[in-house]
């Protein structure tokens, strides 16, 4: 038997033709019969040659498509693809950006150094050649690591009979036990003292608040691989003063004006500020004077914060001052402010308004009297 073929493009698609020539025995009862066709269609650009086109297959190690590591450890992905032509293989992560900052890494392997909690998450590798649909496969990373605790607030201000709340922000995994401490004193959840978990939030809500509930709390946290611990503080007294005063001041005076964070009211606060610096040539910090005020103050209780101001006056032209303030309610003092520091004006020169952050100066009125006689 002879078998001839030949190939014909006919609308993309390529048709293989092949004739059977059958033997001279069955050729005259074969006589009145048509030829026989084999036909096998394919994309007319996947066939060139004898050279056949494969679609990109991948094979996913581990196999299981999972990796379990610690925190601080090397991982690998790797992910080997066939077809030909030969597939280009690319690295992405699945709603996020890769270790590296990138959204696509190319290669058949993706190395990570020093593993961290956030690399954690599915991991695609995506073959493709240009012939039929890319192909997709995934790794999923978990991420062993010891607890990581922040607060939300260090220093928490409340008043006999109110309600306080401290709060802490865990993340471990495995999960970590969470407890609560005043002091050196393990807690137990009471009427008057309720504990919370809402995702990784943990809060500790205390009712009726009472004086022996001051202190130091802790919010200590382990797991099986380590533990942590963060401390916050309740407390009646006021907080520190947050300066809002701006950075320059007439020649003489200043108005110095300030928040304080107090359930309570301010029953005096302390004042310390001393010169520094004269002139851009000479430096030496003078003596403190310490000031006890008892100014006007406006609470808001929408956030807890009593507003205050006092004119510092006295003060030398063309010099930098800096000052600290200490606010007292009934329970004592509270901690000192951040240093804040100001400028005074040259002689002759003011401000429309001390301590604003833009000063606009003007001219002695005696100046603008002179003038608009000479006018």
């Amino acid at each position: 038997m002879n078998i001839s073929g030949s190939l014909c493009e006919n609308g993309g698609l390529v048709r293989r033709r092949i004739r059977w020539k059958l033997s001279p025995q069955r050729e005259r009862k074969a006589a009145e019969s048509s030829p026989i066709y084999i036909s096998n269609l394919i994309s007319a650009n996947q066939y060139k040659g004898n050279k056949r086109k494969v679609p990109p297959s991948i094979q996913i190690l581990p196999p299981n498509g999972q990796i379990v590591t610690r925190k601080g450890g090397p991982v690998s992905f790797e992910c080997k693809a066939n077809g030909n032509p030969t597939p280009t293989v690319q690295w992405s992560k699945k709603d996020g950006l890769l270790p590296s900052g990138h959204q696509v890494e190319t290669g058949y392997l993706l190395n990570l150094n020093e593993v961290q909690r956030q690399d954690a998450g599915t991991y695609q590798c995506t073959a493709s050649n240009g012939i039929g649909q890319p192909i997709t496969g995934e790794i999923k990373l978990h991420v062993l690591y010891p607890p990581e605790v922040s607060v939300v607030r260090t220093w928490v201000n409340a008043g006999e009979g109110g309600e306080a709340k401290l709060d802490c922000v865990v993340h471990a995994d495995p999960p970590a036990e969470v407890m609560w401490y005043q002091d050196s004193f393990l807690l137990q959840p009471t009427d008057r003292r309720i504990m919370t978990k809402m995702g990784n939030a943990y809060s500790l809500n205390i009712k009726n608040v009472q004086s022996s509930d001051f202190g130091n709390y802790s919010c200590s946290v382990s797991n099986s691989i380590g533990r942590d611990k963060r401390y916050m503080e309740l407390s009646g007294k006021p907080g520190p003063a947050k300066i809002t005063s701006g950075p320059y001041s007439n020649p003489r005076e200043y108005d110095l004006q300030w928040t304080v964070q107090s359930v309570f009211p301010i029953i005096e606060v302390r004042i310390l500020y001393r010169k520094i610096m004269s002139n851009a040539s000479y430096h030496h910090p003078g003596h403190w004077h310490d000031l006890l005020v008892k100014p006007a103050q406006i609470y808001d209780p929408q956030t807890g914060e009593r507003t205050q101001r006092f004119r510092v006056t006295g003060l030398h032209p063309d010099s930098v001052y800096e000052c600290l303030l200490q606010a007292k309610n009934q329970h004592g003092f509270g901690e000192l402010s951040d240093l804040h520091q100001w400028t005074t004006s040259t002689r002759g020169r003011y401000l429309v308004r001390s301590g604003c952050a833009r000063p606009f100066l003007a001219f002695k009125a005696f100046v603008l009297w002179v003038a608009w006689r000479v006018v």
